[in-house]
C-alpha cells in the first residue's frame, strides 16, 4: 500500500511569499524527523486555483498521522502563528492506494491531479494512478495522479464541484529524512 499525506492551501500575500517559503522549508525539515515520514515535496499550481500550493508527504502507513511521534510535534498547531491565520483554503487529506504510486517530480517536471469530490463524478482517465481518501479532512473521495516531464497533457477543466483538475510544478526536488 502507498500512503500520502497531502496538504494544500492558498497564501494570498505575495509580499510575504519569501518568508512563507522559508517557514515551509523548515516545517518540512521538522516533519521529516518524524518516524514514518518517507519523503516530502512541495508544489505550486501553474494556473489559477482555489489552493495553489500543495505539499506531498509519503508515509510508511496511515497510522503515522495518529502516532505519538506525529501528534506530539506536528499538526495544524505546528504551523507558525505568523502564517497560519493567512493560509486560506487549507485542506489536509490522507490518501492511500493498494497499487504502488510514486510522486517524485524533477524540477522542470509536472504533477497533474484530478480530484473526484463525489462518487458520482466522472471516472479517472486510465493513465492516472488512483489514491483514495482515508482520513483527515476528506475533502475528496479519489485523487488521480499523473507525473511527467516536458509539457503537461491538456486535461481540460473540471466543473469545480464534482471534479477539479490542476497541474503543478515542483518548487524543490523531493526531500528525504536526513
Amino acid at each position: 500500500m502507498t500512503t500520502y499525506y497531502m496538504v494544500e492551501c492558498d497564501f494570498p500575500f505575495p509580499e510575504e511569499r519569501e518568508g512563507f517559503d522559508q517557514f515551509y522549508n523548515g516545517h518540512i525539515t521538522m516533519l521529516l524527523t518524524i518516524k514514518g515520514f518517507v519523503s516530502a515535496q512541495r508544489f505550486e499550481c501553474v494556473h489559477a486555483a482555489r489552493a495553489p500550493f500543495l505539499a506531498v508527504y509519503e508515509l510508511t502507513d496511515p497510522a503515522v498521522m495518529t502516532s505519538p511521534a506525529y501528534t506530539s510535534k506536528a499538526g495544524p498547531t505546528s504551523v507558525s502563528e505568523t502564517y497560519r491565520p493567512k493560509m486560506k483554503n487549507w485542506d489536509r487529506n490522507l490518501m492511500t492506494s493498494v497499487d504502488p504510486v510514486t510522486i517524485n517530480v524533477p524540477l522542470g517536471g509536472w504533477l497533474a491531479l484530478i480530484d473526484r469530490k463525489v462518487d458520482a463524478a466522472p471516472a479517472l482517465p486510465a493513465e492516472f494512478a488512483s489514491l483514495r481518501s482515508e482520513g483527515l479532512d476528506k475533502t475528496l473521495v479519489e485523487r488521480g495522479v499523473l507525473t511527467g516531464e516536458g509539457e503537461p497533457p491538456a486535461l481540460g477543466e473540471g466543473d469545480g464541484v464534482t471534479r477539479v483538475v490542476r497541474t503543478f510544478r515542483a518548487l524543490h526536488p523531493i526531500r528525504y529524512p536526513q
